[in-house]
């Protein structure tokens, strides 16, 4: 993934840190993994799946999973022989202006410490973020819910005065957590959202849930 956004980069840089090599984690059991089930798009006319011969290919953690996304937004996915950050990103863009970013990145973290990881890593993006914009606000962090799991929650600000080459420009929200699998025979997912004030997404809780960008994220689905 070779052109990946600036903002989503900021996001995803320190979000899949691997904080593990400390810490010795509890061995996972090996199973042979179910045959991949025949999936196809249901709601919008492009899915996107990714599998474990995927991955490897990639160099990216294994997991498995299915998206779908309508055909008016821009696509970069992982490619082979790159560095890849993402599975696949997308973009919603309105009068040459990025409104909606949202992207599934890969993560290596193991949910009895995704606490002591999330903090670690949100302070890492916070500081980032402060570099490059000095006053970037941070709105939330902490653990909390999102579609059913409570994982560690990062939420911030940042405005951008003049249009950047990569077509950003306003005051933009930033959302980031991880989303976990049922099993611990694949890796979970970082997810990362920037939203501007043209945008549906006025506020956390509305990210997954409001703009074209949510409509995507509620097609995602672990194939288990």
């Amino acid at each position: 993934m070779k052109n990946i956004q600036f903002l989503i980069l900021i996001l995803v840089l320190t979000s899949s840190c691997n904080f593990n090599a400390k810490i010795e984690l509890p061995k996972a059991e090996t199973v042979e993994l179910k045959p991949f089930p025949k999936v196809q798009a249901s709601t919008f006319e492009n899915i996107f799946i990714v599998d474990e011969n995927k991955c490897k290919k990639w160099n990216l953690p294994i997991t498995r999973f299915k998206i779908e996304f309508p055909n008016n937004v821009k696509v970069d996915s992982a490619k082979i022989g790159i560095e890849n950050f993402d599975y696949i990103s997308f973009q919603i863009i309105e009068n040459d202006i990025v409104i909606e970013e949202f992207s599934i990145g890969y993560s290596d973290r193991n949910r009895l410490f995704e606490k002591e990881f999330g903090e670690k890593s949100a302070e890492q993006t916070l500081t980032n973020l402060k570099k490059r914009f000095p006053k970037a606000k941070e709105l939330y962090k902490g653990m909390a819910e999102f579609y059913g799991q409570t994982n560690y929650q990062l939420n911030a600000e940042i405005e951008i005065k003049e249009k950047t080459p990569q077509n950003f420009i306003g005051i933009y929200k930033m959302f980031r957590t991880n989303y976990y699998p049922k099993t611990t025979d694949f890796n979970p997912v970082n997810l990362s959202w920037t939203a501007n004030q043209n945008s549906e997404i006025m506020n956390k809780a509305d990210f997954g849930t409001k703009g074209l960008s949510g409509e995507i994220w509620k097609t995602f689905e672990f194939i288990e």
